[in-house]
């Protein structure tokens, strides 16, 4: 059954619950992984940087978008093995990610591995509270072809448009490929609007979506002019328009 994956993120959540201790560091990589359409799967790496063991449990997600936001469904097209690993103290743990089926796939499919650390014994719980962390991996797996040859870029329309009783910044990508957008700035007559420094988020392909603009000028609603972005690790440089 799919929910809503609240926040989108290249790599990492934190949820706050009680328990016992404070869990430990847990290190993944890579933080994206792409599978050619030739490829059965990958490894993903788990390193335990602190001084406790962690337990850590590994799940696969279909991922759509609708109505501005994430969709996760629980899927058996991956497998991770093993589902649910120890990563000893100081040390790591490798968990394979393998596609159930290996047969091309006619456009890019988007998935989410996401990675639980496990609450740890238990102890004392009315005088100790633990951090539980979540990661959110991104998976994709290219049409088979496409990854040994010239990556095209996705294709996209920039817009500001008003939503939810505010201005927003709106991009549709009618490309074959997802769209990581960071460190996007809008220059136009009303000057110069920083969107994000960071990670914005994702646009998958033959989707839409838009993400509020702090402080954002009346002006600024139907403008035109440039858009100054990070896509997909690259800086671009696009038109705004209508």
């Amino acid at each position: 059954m799919p929910y809503a994956f609240v926040k989108s993120s290249a790599a990492l959540l934190l949820v706050l619950q009680c328990s016992t201790a404070l869990a430990a560091s847990l290190e993944i990589s890579p933080v994206s992984v792409t599978l050619a359409g030739s490829e059965n799967g990958k490894v993903i790496n788990l390193r335990n940087a602190g001084d406790q063991p962690i337990h850590a449990q590994v799940r696969t997600f279909e991922w759509d978008q609708a109505d501005d936001a994430d969709k996760l469904t629980p899927t058996h097209d991956l497998i991770a093995s093993p589902p649910i690993a120890e990563v000893p103290a100081g040390g790591q743990q490798v968990i394979r990610v393998i596609r159930a089926n290996s047969a091309p796939v006619p456009a890019e499919r988007a998935y989410r591995l996401i990675i639980d650390e496990l609450p740890g014994d238990s102890g004392d719980t009315a005088t100790a509270i633990q951090f539980r962390f979540r990661y959110s991996v991104p998976l994709f797996i290219s049409p088979a072809g496409t990854a040994d040859a010239p990556v095209l870029p996705p294709a996209l329309r920039w817009s500001v448009v008003a939503k939810d009783n505010q201005l927003a910044l709106q991009v549709e990508n009618s490309g074959a490929v997802h769209a990581q957008l960071s460190a996007v700035t809008l220059k136009t007559s009303a000057g110069e609007t920083h969107v994000s420094t960071g990670l914005l988020g994702y646009v998958l392909p033959g989707h839409t979506r838009s993400w509020p603009i702090r402080d954002a000028p009346a002006s600024l609603r139907g403008a035109s002019g440039d858009v100054i972005a990070t896509v997909n690790g690259a800086s671009v440089k696009a038109s705004l328009g209508k």
